[in-house]
């Protein structure tokens, strides 16, 4: 478990919009889990407790990859990053 003062200081480093971006991407199926920590420039470890601690879900599920896509873009808005170019899967 990484400790929160070390987690404020690897988000500051790497950018939490990186970290965001690469779970948005894993959300919409683009990329795998351990991809996006690479993206991110994190470990995986530090991804997972991220997705943790920002109760994000890990896709199991459909249910999953809509709440996942939802809570990032949430925190993508609090970031003050903009979302509206984003693409947004439409399931059939």
């Amino acid at each position: 478990m990484v400790e929160k003062g070390k987690m404020e200081r690897i988000i500051k480093r790497f950018g939490e919009d990186k970290i965001l971006l690469a779970l948005y991407r894993y959300y919409i199926s683009d990329i795998t889990f351990e991809k996006a920590a690479e993206e991110a420039n994190v470990p995986v470890y530090f991804l997972v407790q991220y997705v943790n601690d920002n109760n994000l879900p890990i896709v199991l599920t459909e249910k999953d990859v809509t709440d996942g896509i939802r809570k990032v873009m949430i925190l993508m808005r609090k970031e003050g990053m903009d979302i509206c170019k984003l693409h947004i899967p439409i399931s059939a």
